[in-house]
C-alpha cells in the first residue's frame, strides 16, 4: 500500500493551479459532500485524495481537508511523532503524513505531504498545493517548519510478498512515464504523434516516439541550431554532437532530460527509483547498468552514445 500511495502521488507530479487542482478539490467534494470551492487550499485534500483513490483504508490515513485535524487524528490514535526540532526522536519512513506549520508551534498545522525518503539529515517529501503545484520537498529533518509526523507506514499491514510484489510493479510501471508525457507535453505529443498516449503501461513505439519528439523538443529550446523531425536520419550524429553537452545526465543533474532517461530507464527494466527528475544514485547505478548491456562505456553518465541506445535498442 505504500508504494501504491507514492506512486500515486508522483504521478502527479506538476499538476498546477489554476485549474489543475480541480480534480482533487471536486474529488473530495464527490467523497465527502463537502462544498468547497475551487479556490480552497487543497494540501490536506492532496493526502485525502491520494489515499482513497488508491484504496488506503480510513483507518490508515484520514479523509481530511484541515492539516490540524489530519494531525489531532494521528494524535488521537497515538501515532504522532513530534519533529526532532520539538524533541522527537522519530525518523520518518516513506509514506508517513509529514505535518509543518509556518508559525512553529504544535498548536497550528498550516501544511501537509508524504514523505518520500530520508538521505543523511535531509527529508525528501511530495505535497500538494506547494507553490500552487504538486512538488517535492528537500528539508532537513530538524527544521522548524516540519512539526511532527502522522505514522503510516508501519500501520500499512503489508506482509513481505505483498510488499515486494508492490514494489516490483511501482518500479516497472511505464504508466508514469506516459502520463507525465502526456501532462507535460501534450501539444508536442499530438502535433508529432497524432494524439495522446494511451496510459497502457507499454513502451511501445508511439511512448518510444513521443519521448524522442520531446527530447528533440527540448533540445530545440536550447537553440543549438539543429531542426528535427521524428526520422532517425542524423539522429546518432545529433546525439554525439549535443548530447555530450546540453542533454547531459549524470549524477547531480535535475531537469526534463532526467524525466525522460529515467522513463526510458524504467521502461527496460534497469530503473528502480521514483520518476523524479532528480539523478541520484539510482539513476547513476540505472545507466550503469545499461551501458554495461549495451557495449558502452560503463561510466554513468548519460550522453551521446547512451542517449542514441535508449532510443534505438
Amino acid at each position: 500500500m505504500i508504494e501504491k500511495i507514492i506512486k500515486k502521488a508522483i504521478s502527479f507530479l506538476g499538476v498546477s493551479e489554476p485549474a489543475g487542482d480541480d480534480q482533487f478539490i471536486q474529488y473530495y467534494n464527490n467523497l465527502t459532500g463537502a462544498g468547497f470551492s475551487m479556490t480552497v487550499a487543497w494540501c490536506a485534500i492532496f493526502v485525502t485524495v491520494v489515499a482513497r483513490m488508491v484504496g488506503a483504508a480510513t483507518s490508515l490515513i484520514p479523509t481530511f481537508a484541515s492539516c490540524d485535524v489530519g494531525a489531532n487524528w494521528f494524535r488521537n490514535k497515538k501515532r504522532y511523532e513530534k519533529s526532532k526540532h520539538y524533541g522527537g526522536t522519530y525518523t520518518p519512513k516513506r509514506g508517513d503524513i509529514v505535518f509543518y506549520s509556518s508559525k512553529h508551534t504544535q498548536d497550528d498545522s498550516t501544511h501537509v505531504g508524504f514523505a518520500v525518503e530520508v538521505y543523511g539529515d535531509m527529508l525528501k517529501a511530495i505535497e500538494g498545493n506547494k507553490n500552487d503545484a504538486v512538488g517535492y520537498r528537500s528539508i532537513k529533518l530538524t527544521d522548524k517548519y516540519i512539526i511532527g509526523y502522522g505514522r503510516v507506514a508501519d500501520f500499512a499491514g503489508d506482509s513481505a510478498a505483498a510488499s515486494g510484489a508492490l514494489e516490483k510493479e511501482f518500479q516497472c510501471s511505464v504508466s508514469d512515464f506516459q502520463s507525465y508525457l502526456n501532462r507535460q507535453y501534450p501539444n508536442t505529443i499530438r502535433t508529432n504523434c497524432g494524439a495522446l498516449l494511451d496510459v497502457d503501461n507499454s513502451f511501445g513505439t508511439k511512448t518510444r516516439n513521443a519521448a524522442l519528439c520531446v527530447w528533440k523538443y527540448e533540445l530545440n529550446k536550447l537553440k543549438v541550431g539543429y531542426t528535427f523531425d521524428l526520422k532517425n536520419r542524423n539522429f546518432i550524429a545529433t546525439c554525439k554532437k549535443y548530447g555530450t553537452s546540453h542533454a547531459l545526465v549524470k549524477k547531480g543533474s535535475k531537469g526534463r532530460f532526467v524525466y525522460i532517461a529515467q522513463g526510458i530507464l524504467r521502461a527496460k527494466g534497469y530503473y528502480y527509483g521514483d520518476l523524479d527528475g532528480e539523478a541520484g544514485s539510482i539513476t547513476e547505478a540505472a545507466v550503469k547498468a545499461f551501458q554495461a548491456r549495451n557495449g558502452l562505456t560503463t561510466d554513468g553518465v548519460c550522453g551521446g552514445d547512451t542517449w542514441n541506445k535508449l532510443f534505438n535498442s
